[in-house]
């Protein structure tokens, strides 16, 4: 089946429409209720008077009549015996609901002594004083009863309750009819109102479409109806995000640029020596220096690529043991440590140390401290990697080294791209204090450097304790 967009106008619309025929519809049947509970007290009422009437007018009628009489019952004919061709309205509607009202003259033996033209010959009521209702050829009336002691008959004065109904829905179309009436017009307006009321949306449409692609700056909301803003806001935070994004990658490209243009400069110049070497050994001294070049950009570009990843909407956090992690990246480091003739040492106090994190950024935060301890430590010289829960309750992690240390003026600005402490030392591109701030945020830690007791520098990382 095709997909069918969705449409808020033709939602409104039709649930307009739908809640105003509901509407009418229990106007109608309430109504008619209503008018038939006020109708049946209001003809009840009438129907007791005609009653009252009729039994006094007609007791002297009931002493002349002679009830062993063949022609009984005698039978009174109303307003058609004296109207041959109803000529009004009026005279209509009385003839039509004359022939709803009826009576009868019963002598205590149940025989019928007298009668309207619109009664029937059965019994209308029950030898029981009061109101009753009954059902005669499904025919239902509504019946007054009394019983003259003087001169002994029973009167039964009914009316058909057909008319009764027949006045309510007569009320309840009266009604309902003008609202039909209306119902077109107010089709018409609802349909404009709603028009009106869609236009704030049309405009914010037409306004995002119409912006330039490179305009990412937040929506203007002081003409966004009350009900849009909160669209307006989740659009205005994607655009706050898209331009981080944007930014971070424009950023990583022009940070790329610069500092691969003289590693790529120096590869060059070294494959150059190699090529127009006339000894083996110039040529293998070139081809290392070459090889030393190349694992710098290579080291260079992993740190770039991992700095484009850490984003808090696409790495997952999981729980994870910062004592764990840092035991095993020690331990695979240690090869590389030995090797450069320095020592490395892991201390911890506390095993159970858990976070609510990456595991695989922590690794690189870890590696990048040691690498950078190896970096700037002379020969024989040591790493300390220490795990533990401070007094302040923050699981921290600190890595010191026995270097030759930073100048208190140049501590605020290790984190920054590409800045190294001694230029003309150590192999790394000033990137790796820098992927470790932005991990460290991540996590929502804290980055403190210092200078260590052994000398060199005391980085310490400390996170918040999530049990």
């Amino acid at each position: 089946m095709p997909y069918r967009k969705p449409s808020i106008y033709k939602f409104l619309l039709v649930g307009l429409l739908s809640f105003t025929f509901a509407y009418f519809s229990i106007t109608y049947w309430v109504s008619q209720k209503q008018a038939v509970h006020e109708i049946e007290e209001l003809f009840d009422a009438q129907l007791l008077h005609s009653a009252n009437i009729l039994f006094n007018l007609l007791g002297e009628s009931v002493s002349t009549i002679d009830q062993d009489s063949k022609h009984l019952p005698v039978v009174y004919h109303g307003l058609e015996s004296m109207v041959a061709e109803p000529s009004s309205r009026t005279e209509k509607n009385a003839l039509r609901y004359q022939r709803k009202l009826a009576y009868q003259i019963f002598n205590p033996d149940g025989k019928l002594l007298i009668k309207s033209n619109s009664a029937p010959d059965e019994p209308l009521g029950t030898q029981k004083i009061g109101i009753s209702r009954i059902t005669l050829s499904d025919h239902v009336w509504r019946v007054v009863t009394y019983y003259d002691e003087d001169w002994q008959f029973w009167l039964h004065v009914a009316e058909s309750e057909s008319i009764r109904e027949e006045l309510a829905d007569e009320i309840a179309k009266q009604t309902l009819l003008p609202g039909l009436i209306g119902l077109p017009i107010m089709l018409l307006i609802m349909m404009f109102i709603i028009q009106r009321g869609m236009n704030p949306l049309k405009s914010l449409a037409s306004m995002i479409s119409q912006r330039d692609p490179k305009n990412l700056q937040p929506i203007d909301l002081a003409k966004a109806p009350k009900e849009v803003r909160p669209v307006v806001w989740a659009i205005n935070s994607l655009l706050m995000r898209l331009h981080d994004a944007i930014a971070r990658e424009q950023r990583l490209t022009a940070d790329a640029a610069h500092e691969l243009r003289t590693p790529l400069a120096v590869v060059m110049l070294h494959a150059q020596n190699a090529l127009a070497a006339q000894e083996e050994s110039q040529r293998t001294d070139s081809l290392k220096e070459l090889e030393q070049g190349i694992m710098r950009i290579r080291r260079l570009l992993e740190q770039l690529l991992t700095l484009s990843k850490v984003n808090p909407e696409t790495i997952p956090r999981i729980r994870v043991n910062l004592a764990d992690i840092g035991r095993n990246v020690v331990a695979e480091m240690a090869p590389m440590v030995y090797e450069q003739d320095h020592e490395i040492e892991w201390v911890n106090e506390d095993l159970d140390l858990w976070i609510n994190g990456s595991d695989f950024l922590l690794e690189i935060l870890i590696r990048n401290l040691i690498d950078n301890g190896v970096m700037y430590s002379p020969k024989k010289g040591l790493i300390r990697v220490t795990t533990v829960k401070n007094a302040a309750g923050f699981l921290e992690l600190v890595v010191e080294d026995s270097g030759a240390g930073v100048e208190e003026e140049q501590l605020s600005k290790l984190t920054d791209r590409f800045f190294r402490v001694h230029q003309g030392e150590g192999k790394g591109a000033g990137l790796g204090l820098s992927l470790v701030k932005s991990i460290v945020e991540f996590h929502g830690g804290q980055l403190v450097f210092t200078r260590s007791d052994l000398g060199g520098l005391r980085v310490s990382v400390a996170f918040p304790d999530e049990k």
